[in-house]
């Protein structure tokens, strides 16, 4: 079971599997695609997306959620899982974890 106080999502590909997009990944998932996550997202609306960009998301999610994924092993799991249901997965994952990070931020202000 994911731990939603480490934004751990679980996500449902081939299996289940825990996922979570830390910042060090998020970081990584931009300067891999050369765009901003916001941009990402707003890509996934129209509908701009490009399966490396699934692989490129997904691997550092899966590895944050405790999985010892290679690259190689995602596009398996993306082939396995099917480009619809793995874009679906994808954009579930990075609107949940920017949401857990804003509520993250709110309540960090609150504290303070």
């Amino acid at each position: 079971m994911a731990n939603p106080l480490k934004a751990e999502i679980d996500i449902e590909l081939d299996k289940s599997y825990k996922a979570r997009l830390t910042i060090d990944a998020i970081m990584q998932i931009e300067d891999r695609l050369g765009i901003g996550i916001i941009k990402l997202v707003n890509n996934l609306q129209t509908m701009e997306i490009r399966v490396s960009d699934i692989v490129t998301v997904l691997t550092p999610a899966l590895r944050g959620g405790g999985n010892d994924f290679q690259e190689a092993d995602v596009k398996k799991i993306v082939a396995k899982t099917g480009i619809i249901k793995s874009t679906e997965v994808m954009s579930r994952l990075l609107v949940e974890s920017l949401a857990a990070e804003q509520e993250e931020d709110a309540v960090k202000k609150e504290e303070q």
